[in-house]
């Protein structure tokens, strides 16, 4: 059951959202995830929104936490690092502003469902094409020399391209690094992120299964 600040109609308390110092009125505001505070503006196309595209209907604006200053700034730098990959792999990235005043990241909204609702759901799909995805993901970061560790399936989103063509995106940076040397178990971040996102996804599925090993960059400083 969703909780009363999930369904509550926000659009009724007027926020605006302040981009490179421009206001913008949202005409309806949703909560996401209180734990981290996300939300989903609706963008009227004939309302002033800056630098947001005309063909923007909704953003996902993600707040900083309490905190989390370093990892929202950490973010913030991965996107201007990973430009190449928006779009494609993560969100495009509208920039930083602020919300309800706090500094915060505006961000395109994904169409696609989680790997974690995916697995409870039981719908029919190819593991082994879902695994494929999730390879293409880790080799496009590593290309960049990004490390991806918050390898959760909720940050993982499986989007339909149309014409039977699939492809997962990312969300959540904060915890995305740049090592100029990688110590021998770093290598495995990415090298072994879909195989170790897969067990999870299996654990889920099949909940009697053997729990997935808990991967070392995820308890590692």
């Amino acid at each position: 059951m969703p909780s009363l600040l999930q369904s509550q109609n926000l659009s009724k308390v007027r926020k605006i959202l302040y981009l490179d110092n421009h206001p913008i009125y949202p005409t309806n505001v949703q909560l996401l995830d209180e734990r981290r505070t996300v939300y989903r503006l609706t963008l009227d196309p004939g309302l002033y929104r800056h630098s947001i595209p005309q063909t923007v209907t909704s953003v996902i604006v993600k707040q900083q936490k309490n905190n989390w200053e370093k990892e929202f700034w950490n973010e913030k730098a991965v996107y201007d690092k990973l430009q190449e990959l928006q779009g494609k792999v993560i969100p495009l990235f509208f920039g930083q502003g602020y919300f309800d005043g706090l500094p915060a990241l505006i961000l395109s909204e994904i169409d696609g469902v989680t790997l974690y609702e995916l697995a409870r759901s039981k719908d029919d799909f190819s593991r082994e094409a879902l695994k494929t995805y999730l390879e293409d993901v880790f080799r496009q970061f590593s290309e960049y020399g990004a490390l991806y560790r918050d390898q959760r399936l909720d940050n993982f989103l499986l989007c339909d391209q149309g014409s039977q063509q699939c492809k997962v995106m990312v969300v959540d940076l904060e915890q995305v690094d740049f090592p100029d040397r990688l110590r021998p178990w770093e290598r495995l971040i990415n090298s072994d992120g879909a195989t170790s996102i897969m067990q999870d996804f299996q654990y889920i599925r099949y909940p009697r299964r053997e729990p997935s090993p808990i991967r070392i960059w995820q308890v590692s400083g």
